[in-house]
C-alpha cells in the first residue's frame, strides 16, 4: 500500500490554492489540484515540477461534481485522504448596492456552501483516513466586518464558524478541523480590485500566497490549533478586537487602516 499522505485542493488552479499545492508537493505529498476553471488547470499544469500531482475540474456548488472528483483522486490515494483543503471562493469588492442579488447568491453558493458539501462529500475518506484534516480558507474580515466586502466578509464569518463546530463534531472521527484567517494576500481577488477600497494601496498588501502555504503545512501538520491568524497586522487586530468595544475597533480601523469615511 501506497503511505504517501495526500491532500485535495478546491480552487487550485492559481493564487493560494496554487501555491499551496506547489509546497505540499515538494515536501512529498500527494496533490490533487482540482478547479472550476479547466483553462486556468492547464495553464498552471505548466508552472508545476514533477511529482505526484493529480488535475482535475470541480465545481463546489454542485455535489455530483465534487463526488466525481474526490473519487477521481482518492483511486490514486487507496481511498485515503489526509487533508481537505477547502479555498475556492469568490469575491465582489464594493458598495453594497453596487452588485445583483444573483452575485451575491454565487458568492455565498462558493464561499459557504462550497466547503459545507465538499467536507460532506469527503467525510467517508476523511473517515478513512487516521488524523486527517479538514482546512477552511477564511479571512481577517470574519473578525470584523469589511464595508466593501460585506457579503463576503459575512461568508468568511461562517468558515469560521463552521471550522469551530467541525473541530467538536467531527473529533469523534479522528477528524480535525481547522480554518486560516489572513488580512489581504496578493492574489488577483485583492490586486485586481485596488481600486474598489476606500484608501487601499499595494503596499498595503503585505501577505503572498507562499506566507498562506506556508501557514496551512503547519495547520495540516502541526498542533491541532482551529484558529490561525495569518500575518503580524492580523494577529493584532485578532488581539485587539477581543479587548476593545466596537467604537473602539471601529477608530482603531480608522486609524490604522482607513476602512471608514
Amino acid at each position: 500500500m501506497d503511505n504517501t499522505p495526500s491532500i485535495f485542493i478546491t480552487g487550485a488552479a492559481r493564487g493560494i490554492g496554487l501555491a499551496t499545492g506547489q509546497l505540499f508537493l515538494a515536501r512529498g505529498w500527494r496533490v490533487g489540484f482540482y478547479d472550476v476553471d479547466a483553462e486556468a488547470i492547464e495553464q498552471a499544469k505548466a508552472t508545476v515540477a514533477e511529482g505526484l500531482h493529480h488535475w482535475g475540474v470541480i465545481d463546489v456548488t454542485d455535489p455530483e461534481s465534487i463526488q466525481q472528483a474526490l473519487t477521481e483522486f482518492t483511486q490514486h490515494t487507496d481511498g485515503r485522504l489526509n487533508v481537505l483543503l477547502n479555498n475556492a471562493g469568490v469575491a465582489y469588492v464594493g458598495e453594497f448596492e453596487t452588485f445583483s442579488l444573483e452575485q451575491y447568491s454565487r458568492m455565498v453558493d462558493v464561499n459557504l456552501k462550497g466547503p459545507i458539501q465538499c467536507t460532506h462529500v469527503a467525510l467517508p475518506w476523511l473517515q478513512a483516513t487516521p488524523n486527517s484534516r479538514v482546512i477552511s480558507v477564511s479571512s481577517a474580515s470574519a473578525l470584523y466586518g469589511n464595508p466593501e466586502l460585506t457579503v463576503y466578509a459575512a461568508t468568511k464569518s461562517a468558515v469560521r464558524s463552521l471550522a469551530e463546530g467541525w473541530r467538536i463534531s467531527l473529533s469523534r472521527f479522528g477528524i480535525h478541523a481547522a480554518t486560516v484567517l489572513p488580512m489581504y494576500v496578493d492574489t488577483r481577488m485583492v490586486t485586481d480590485n485596488l481600486e474598489a477600497y476606500r484608501n487601499l494601496k499595494q503596499k498595503d498588501v503585505k501577505l503572498r500566497v507562499e506566507d498562506l502555504a506556508r501557514v496551512i503545512w503547519r495547520a495540516a501538520t502541526g498542533p491541532k490549533r482551529t484558529i490561525w491568524l495569518v500575518g503580524a497586522d492580523t494577529k493584532l487586530f485578532g488581539f485587539l478586537r477581543r479587548i476593545l468595544s466596537d467604537g473602539l475597533t471601529r477608530r482603531l480601523m480608522r486609524k490604522v487602516m482607513n476602512y471608514y469615511d
